[in-house]
């Protein structure tokens, strides 16, 4: 892809904006380079059409700049911030902690307890696999 200034015209090669990101190691090279031209034409719809991007994609872009600069055009992590389903850390104390005083209790029986004894609402795969990783569960246990 190459854009000079003067000629407001780029040069994909034949390819699309997004063939040719896919295999790029710099996205905010290019991205800010789409955004020169945004800035030279001053048109968003224009530069959208050009390049098949949607317009909302290169606002998106545009103001990324804006607030964070060449740093804003970079891929962003895709992974959630929070878990809002994850089991807290007391939670798993309390199942390690049953599970030590009731070392025959299987998974169903501890599930029950935590349940009537506690009014706490856990599924049975995530008590497995704390049981599984703080090493309480013997070989040959499974949930099914």
């Amino acid at each position: 892809m190459s854009y000079d200034g003067k000629s407001n015209s780029f040069n994909f090669a034949g390819e699309t904006y997004f063939e040719r990101i896919k295999d790029s190691k710099n996205p905010a090279k290019i991205r800010l380079k789409i955004l020169e031209y945004l800035f030279e034409c001053k048109n968003v719809s224009e530069t959208a059409r050009k390049l098949g991007v949607s317009r909302k994609t290169i606002k998106k872009w545009e103001a990324r700049y804006y607030e964070k600069g060449i740093e804003g055009l970079n891929d962003r992590s895709k992974t959630p911030k929070t878990n809002p389903k994850a089991i807290s850390k007391e939670i798993e104390t309390l199942i390690i902690a049953i599970k030590d005083r009731y070392p025959d209790y299987g998974v169903r029986k501890i599930k029950k307890l935590l349940e009537l004894e506690y009014n706490i609402h856990v599924s049975i795969h995530p008590i497995y696999r704390i049981l599984k990783s703080a090493g309480l569960i013997k070989n040959g246990d499974h949930v099914k």
